[in-house]
């Protein structure tokens, strides 16, 4: 039987001895049965530090600082709380575990014990293999065959029309005429701009607000400089870094209304991107103009941006 001690003294969890351990949790040894449950919780919180570290953006002041040996250590690190958060008590996993595998073997447990409610040895008897419909861990249902690729069940794509093509199509008749006006003012077609807008918007759906909920009507993300004396929305944003994604807090220009920030978006491009006035209607040399002259950091920006032209494109804007 391996003692708690062992246990804690250990960096990383050791799956080979639970393999041990669940041949010596199947005879019903109820100290066993707790040691496996408790590496089985260890397992848990470790996957749930490596979620929580992967979602994180460690190289916001250096992105050259996130290391394959830092991020080595991290999980060393990561396994070895892992493994003393599961101490003890823990989070309570294990004991839930050892209860539901009482259960199965037909022993009524008493709480927190390895024992049956009467202080006998549980029943020896195999604990039988649980069916994986039953297992806890949550599984992304199998997506049917008649559902385009990448298409999640019961959401309609592109395509298919449906809810979310209604709200593209809401967005491209209800900002056209703003786009028609900045197309008469600069040049460029219509459904450029409007790509462009859904684009940094998410057709409409991400469009920035100020710390009060209050629209800003700025579709095109344009950030408020030093120059800017109008109204701002902050919020958070994604930059990117030598190629890598990093969070920030930027703050952005706000508008009274569409009209506005339509005219704004048009002086821009009129001011700073020339090059993109001078496209036609190639909507790459378009996209490409716009990111060779820093409208974005993204390193994909251009390609992203040809995409929803062509979208647009498709949908008769």
């Amino acid at each position: 039987m391996l003692a708690t001690a062992q246990l804690s003294d250990r960096l990383s969890v050791d799956l080979q001895n639970l393999q041990g351990l669940r041949a010596k949790a199947q005879a019903n040894d109820p100290e066993s049965l707790r040691e496996a449950a408790r590496q089985f919780e260890a397992l848990m919180v470790q996957t749930m530090l490596k979620t929580m570290r992967d979602t994180r953006f460690t190289s916001e002041d250096d992105p050259f600082a996130d290391t394959s040996s830092l991020r080595m250590y991290r999980e060393l690190l990561d396994q070895h709380w892992a493994q003393k958060l599961a101490e003890g008590r823990g989070l309570g996993f294990a004991e839930a575990m050892v209860r539901q595998m009482q259960r199965y073997a037909g022993a009524p447990a008493a709480e927190g014990t390895g024992v049956r409610a009467d202080g006998a040895a549980a029943p020896a008897r195999p604990l039988p293999a649980a069916p994986a419909a039953e297992s806890p861990i949550l599984v992304t249902p199998p997506v049917p065959a008649t559902v385009n690729p990448g298409q999640a069940a019961g959401v309609p794509s592109e395509t298919t029309g449906g809810p979310v093509q209604d709200r593209k199509q809401s967005f491209l008749d209800r900002l056209r005429p703003h786009a028609e006006a900045a197309a008469r003012q600069t040049g460029v077609p219509a459904h450029f701009i409007l790509g462009h807008a859904a684009l940094e918007s998410g057709w409409g759906a991400k469009e920035i607000a100020g710390k009060d909920g209050g629209a800003s009507h700025n579709l095109f993300g344009i950030k408020a400089g030093a120059g800017w004396r109008g109204r701002v929305a902050e919020t958070l944003t994604t930059e990117y870094q030598a190629g890598l994604p990093v969070k920030r807090t930027e703050q952005f220009r706000a508008y009274g209304d569409y009209t506005e920030a339509f005219a704004d978006y048009a002086r821009l491009l009129k001011e700073r991107y020339g090059a993109a006035l001078n496209t036609g209607n190639d909507a790459q040399a378009f996209a490409r103009a716009l990111a060779g002259g820093g409208y974005a950091s993204d390193p994909d920006y251009g390609d992203k941006l040809s995409r929803v032209i062509a979208s647009v494109a498709r949908a008769g804007a």
